[in-house]
């Protein structure tokens, strides 16, 4: 049966006070088919809090407040750590999540039963399914992550299509992150300022693929720690890679900023956008946004 669609005034409202904000709202969940994305969480060096395995639940803490989120968002989310999956059919995933540290391709004596290294094929599938369209979303150590293959450049290829690389980081500390114009996220919008001001282990990355649309800006003056005694640089961004949406940020360093909503959906909207929930613009405003970053 058709079913037509009458707007409440309050709808109507709504509506209203997006246009005039310039606001994409996430689609609702029971309005857009369901997606599935592939939760990538194993450590080959530093395991974070978030993503330490818990054998009796087959998941990490980030995996199950992510797994919620999604799927009140008809989202499925399956996480794991073996990084065999790739080798397997990637076309059933509508993205890809990435909380990954060190060498993606090798071995780690903290590999159990459940974890793996990538093998190469497997690792170039993952590229071309993310080239072809399908989403990527990295999280916090995603740029601690590498893989040893360069292009024709030399540059690292999970690197270049992440967007950037680890460097350092300083103590955790409180620093705030300045919001680009226009500003891109719906949790941004909803702030009154165009900042925001959290308590964070602040990664600080280089070879920065310029060509990235930078989101929130690190504001690096007076910070705590010798790889901070730099300009503002990217904090978090967006770009494409072929048709693939890509998005990274750098928070999410212990558990507690998975126990808070606000910060999980920061996340989730990041996840929303990659599978093709909402547009954003991922024009390129790298020396705009952040001039001299990648020196």
């Amino acid at each position: 049966m058709k079913r037509f669609f009458t707007p409440t005034l309050g709808t109507l409202c709504l509506l209203s006070l997006a246009a005039v904000m310039n606001m994409v709202l996430p689609a609702r969940a029971d309005d857009v088919a369901k997606s599935k994305v592939l939760y990538f969480s194993r450590s080959q060096g530093f395991t974070h809090g978030p993503v330490a395995w818990r054998t009796d639940q087959g998941s990490s803490f980030s995996g199950e407040v992510l797994e919620k989120y999604c799927a009140e968002r008809n989202i499925e989310l399956v996480e794991t750590q073996d990084g065999r999956v790739f080798d397997g059919d990637l076309d059933q995933y509508d993205g890809f999540i990435f909380y990954a540290t060190g060498n993606l391709l090798a071995k780690s004596d903290q590999d159990k039963d459940h974890a793996c290294p990538i093998s190469k094929d497997g690792l170039m599938k993952f590229f071309e399914a993310v080239r072809s369209g399908k989403g990527l979303v990295g999280i916090h150590a995603a740029t601690d992550s590498y893989c040893g293959v360069n292009d024709e450049d030399g540059n690292d290829l999970y690197t270049r299509v992440m967007g950037g690389r680890f460097c350092g980081h300083g103590p955790m500390q409180v620093a705030t992150v300045t919001f680009t114009d226009p500003v891109q996220f719906p949790w941004m919008k909803e702030k009154e300022e165009k900042k925001s001001a959290d308590h964070e282990e602040w990664y600080a990355n280089n070879h920065l693929n310029t060509d990235m649309h930078v989101v929130m800006v690190l504001q690096t003056e007076g910070m705590d720690g010798d790889c901070y005694h730099r300009v503002p640089y990217p904090a978090a961004w967006i770009r494409m890679e072929g048709s693939g949406r890509v998005a990274y940020t750098t928070y999410g360093h212990d558990n507690d900023f998975f126990r808070k909503d606000e910060n999980v959906r920061r996340i989730g909207e990041m996840i929303e956008w990659s599978v093709g929930r909402f547009d954003m613009d991922t024009t390129t405003n790298f020396d705009i946004a952040t001039p001299g970053a990648d020196k």
